[in-house]
């Protein structure tokens, strides 16, 4: 789409919007808010490159006949804003974002915007979403940019009836605080003047630390004060440009043992001050020992209720919404490690949280409401024509509407990079899963063909449907990790449309509805926990717009 074209389009969609606006008056929001992120069928990291716009009229009323009442969205800063030294935005990912505005407009939901998320599938080998959050927080020139995306943003969103605001996440900087700790102590030494700590500790008058500490060093507990300082000092640069804008703040604590062994627990700023409906999160591990136990119901309310009283100072400033609301806790990470609440127990323990819920916060939110692929292609629709990948030999076609017309001996190719390419390595793998969709019943007639780098050709078979491939390829993960994959698709066989194409070796579950949308362990607990929910509150909306 050119320029000229794409201002025509916000000039009609803008219009649109007042006119909306203009009939049905501005929209009331609920004062207990029960969400979803919204991934449609692929997963935080390439979800505006797969969303099928198609799908979400049935999305939405498959998540309102689950008693669900708002959606997050989590836009990217990179791929979004495509250039973050002269700041140019693509118009894929504008029009994807103002397709799902709209219809969360027609469908009466209520949208929360997460904004600032540096992680994402990228079309070119940039630099990491580590690296963009620490340039952010030591160069002005990144910071210019950064405002000019959450002004963009803003710009977008706001005049939808259906948003209520945005967010700041604390995720989106800490790491970048953490991973400086780790460095050799010359380059903290130097890091203490960029990163603006010496300044933090001339101000308050704070002698004889040089460089950034060590997470075990005693003076961690200075740079954790330098942390919360710096990430609210970010959050009032980003008021000036997105207004309804508030955080989900760190609740979380670092342990620290001084030198006589005493342990102390670190807390964060709780942002109690502001007047917006701040976010939070929780999962069993939160308060619990973390050996692998299994928690009862009984005793994962307990630890709720702990930090409910945290965040709140006992229940008198319950305007938070915990926006991730993890009781299935799947992070690969922490597997076997984390404290998870028994799968029998689930229920009751739903059924215990509601009351807490509607005593101590304005509401929840699910991160993974269906489960998802941690699929690691790029443009895995080919709903942005050929972007990022290749084409060699035969005849082929990609189209408008997602898919890709495949010739006989046409092959495709995707290069991934090692940070790309290592994205699950939280979990240990020998093996991927190719799986791809087709329009037409697979039969006989049909072979695709798969290779990953250096590996030999495997053949793809039937999925159970029959309307797709399937394949396990053998790979070398070291050698993944070290220099990314190079992945070849060839067809072997007739003429074919494929649809979307996931490569993944890990599925995260969160076992309220599978992959398909198809009901899972969970789904009729969270069901009834909504509808408990929705029977305490009665259904009481307010009109403040500003949340």
């Amino acid at each position: 789409m050119s320029q000229i074209d794409y201002r025509i389009y916000r000039y009609y969609r803008t219009a649109i919007r007042k006119i909306r606006t203009a009939i049905h008056g501005p929209k009331t929001h609920p004062t207990q808010t029960r969400a979803v992120h919204y991934f449609s069928d692929g997963w935080v990291l390439n979800f505006w490159q797969i969303m099928d716009p198609r799908k979400l009229h049935s999305d939405f009323i498959q998540l309102i006949e689950d008693g669900f009442n708002t959606i997050i969205l989590v836009v990217p800063w990179r791929e979004f804003q495509s250039d973050q030294f002269d700041p140019k935005y693509d118009n894929f990912y504008i029009k994807q974002l103002d397709r799902v505005m709209a219809a969360a407009d027609s469908h009466d939901l209520s949208v929360l915007v997460r904004v600032a998320y540096t992680h994402q599938i990228p079309e070119h080998a940039t630099f990491s979403g580590l690296t963009q959050a620490q340039r952010l927080l030591t160069d002005e020139d990144t910071e210019k940019v950064w405002l000019d995306y959450l002004e963009k943003v803003f710009e977008i969103c706001h005049g939808y009836r259906s948003f209520r605001n945005g967010f700041l996440s604390w995720e989106e900087f800490w790491h970048a605080f953490s991973r400086w700790q780790l460095y050799p102590l010359e380059f903290r030494t130097k890091l203490a003047h960029d990163t603006g700590f010496d300044s933090f500790l001339k101000a308050r008058g704070i002698g004889n630390i040089n460089a950034i500490p060590r997470g075990d060093e005693p003076e961690h507990e200075v740079f954790h004060a330098f942390i919360n300082d710096r990430i609210a000092r970010m959050f009032q640069r980003a008021l000036t440009v997105f207004p309804r804008l508030t955080m989900e703040i760190r609740v979380d604590k670092d342990r620290l043992e001084s030198s006589n062994g005493e342990i102390h627990w670190l807390s964060n700023d709780n942002y109690s001050d502001i007047s917006g409906t701040r976010l939070t999160y929780w999962a069993p591990f939160m308060g619990a020992a973390n050996t692998g136990e299994t928690l009862t119901a009984t005793q994962a309310i307990e630890l709720l209720d702990h930090m409910l009283d945290e965040v709140t100072d006992k229940g008198a400033n319950p305007n938070h919404i915990i926006d991730q609301f993890n009781f299935v806790d799947e992070a690969p990470k922490f597997k076997g490690i984390h404290a998870k609440i028994d799968t029998a127990e689930v229920e009751i323990f739903l059924t215990k949280a509601a009351p807490l819920l509607i005593k101590k916060s304005a509401g929840y939110g699910l991160w993974a409401y269906r489960d998802y692929r941690q699929n690691l292609l790029y443009n895995a629709r080919f709903l942005m024509g050929m972007r990022g990948w290749d084409h060699s030999s035969g005849p082929y076609k990609p189209h408008s509407k997602g898919g890709i017309w495949l010739g006989p001996s046409a092959t495709l190719r995707q290069v991934m990079p090692a940070r790309v390419a290592g994205l699950q390595n939280a979990v240990s793998f020998d093996k991927f899963t190719l799986h791809i969709e087709s329009s037409e019943a697979t039969g006989p007639r049909h072979r695709l063909s798969v290779k990953i780098n250096a590996t030999n050709w495997v053949t793809l078979g039937p999925t159970a449907d029959g309307y797709g491939f399937t394949a396990e390829i053998p790979v070398d993960r070291p050698v993944i990790q070290e220099t990314g994959i190079v992945l070849e698709i060839r067809n072997e066989g007739s003429a074919i449309k494929l649809g979307m194409l996931s490569l993944f070796h890990y599925i995260f579950r969160g076992a309220i509805r599978m992959e398909s949308g198809e009901a899972s362990t969970h789904h009729t607990a969270v069901v009834d926990f909504n509808r408990q929910l929705e029977a305490i509150t009665g259904e009481s909306f307010d009109s403040d717009q500003t949340a």
